[in-house]
């Protein structure tokens, strides 16, 4: 009878796999909790591949504002590399900002290249390598033999870094450039093979030229992806990761012509595109099928800009979070108006990168 009573109210056992699909819809900092509450549960949730579907799920989530929302954003500013959570500069009078140089190298000019599944991929001046960098376990590796040895008043190098699903590898991509010269040789690094090689497809298409060098490419769906011009008519640029070649977008219709300059970013997942096309207006487009021409359509256009500017996040209610070479500000589309967060030491920044918040570690490569 007694056995028969603790039977009924001792809590039931859920089996892994569903105790596997709980705790992976679940934020950081409840896991990193959860790693104490048994010895299976610290063996899941330490596992690289848990740590990589629960990026996944995480990146496939709906976005959000509020404070359960896993986004932050990255940036360099005066020599510092900074960070804040996308709620934070949405919802707060005054923004939460950390600074990270004390986890890191110290002081040094660091060119944040890009990120992907929460590891971030930063580029140090003093020693010309590559590092990956967790802002929340704040975990970091160097990445042996990333120095492309290679002298900057020879070359102009533009990277970006993403990963390759097929080989389950994350990779740089460098596009070097002898300074006076049209030719651009494409360089990729493996994280798992700690070196660099050329790409099969060694060289960009005949004519294409990276139209800003010092931004890094853009991460979307397995590619990366440059602003270019092409016979002096604006294009994208697009390397494919698992198939190892370069390939050439079709931008919007109406940005093909009578633009002046032209930005990529990633927007929620998608790949967007400020045109400057028509005066004074800063025409934001989306590729919402991504690859297909027809599926460009115009977000929003934001008056009387003229200088650079690139969306890093929009939220529900149609507020944008923009990157300008002075800083970030919010544009609020319903009334046509700017807010820019009080945080004074995010004044300058420049390589703005919204990241998810995960527990993928860069150690484990």
């Amino acid at each position: 009878m007694e056995e028969t009573v603790r039977e009924m109210f001792s809590p039931p056992i859920l089996p892994l796999e569903m105790v596997e699909e709980i705790l992976l819809r679940l934020p950081v900092k409840s896991l990193t909790r959860f790693k104490c509450v048994c010895s299976s549960w610290r063996s899941l949730i330490s596992e690289s591949l848990f740590a990589l579907k629960h990026a996944s799920i995480l990146e496939a989530s709906k976005a959000t504002t509020s404070k359960t929302s896993p986004y932050g954003v990255i940036t360099t500013s005066r020599y510092h590399l900074k960070s804040c959570c996308v709620h934070s500069l949405y919802n707060e009078s005054t923004v939460d900002v950390s600074e990270h140089d004390g986890e890191l190298l110290g002081r040094d000019y660091y060119q944040v290249v890009g990120t992907c599944h929460g590891l971030v991929c930063f580029h140090v001046d003093y020693d010309k390598s590559l590092y990956l960098w967790n802002p929340i376990t704040k975990l970091q590796q160097r990445l042996s033999g990333s120095d492309l040895e290679t002298s900057e008043d020879e070359f102009v190098v533009t990277y970006g870094f993403g990963y390759d699903e097929s080989e389950d590898d994350y990779k740089v991509v460098a596009l070097l450039q002898q300074r006076q010269q049209v030719k651009i040789e494409a360089k990729i690094y493996s994280t798992r093979q700690k070196l660099w090689r050329r790409s099969n497809n060694a060289c960009l298409p005949s004519g294409v030229t990276v139209a800003d060098k010092s931004r890094s490419g853009i991460y979307i769906k397995g590619t990366l992806n440059w602003a270019a011009t092409h016979s002096s008519s604006w294009t994208i640029i697009s390397y494919d990761m698992s198939r190892d070649e370069f390939k050439e977008l079709p931008g919007p219709v109406s940005c093909s012509k009578g633009c002046f300059t032209l930005t990529l970013g990633d927007l929620r997942g998608y790949l967007s595109m400020v045109c400057y096309c028509k005066g004074a207006n800063a025409d934001v487009m989306v590729m919402k099928e991504f690859r297909e021409e027809a599926s460009w359509s115009k977000l929003l256009s934001i008056p009387g800009l003229t200088d650079f500017v690139r969306p890093l996040w929009i939220s529900d209610g149609l507020v944008v979070l923009l990157e300008f070479r002075s800083g970030l500000a919010l544009y609020d589309c319903a009334n046509g108006r700017f807010h820019y967060p009080v945080a004074h030491s995010l004044s300058g920044c420049r390589d703005a990168k919204v990241y998810v918040k995960t527990m993928v570690s860069p150690n484990v490569l």
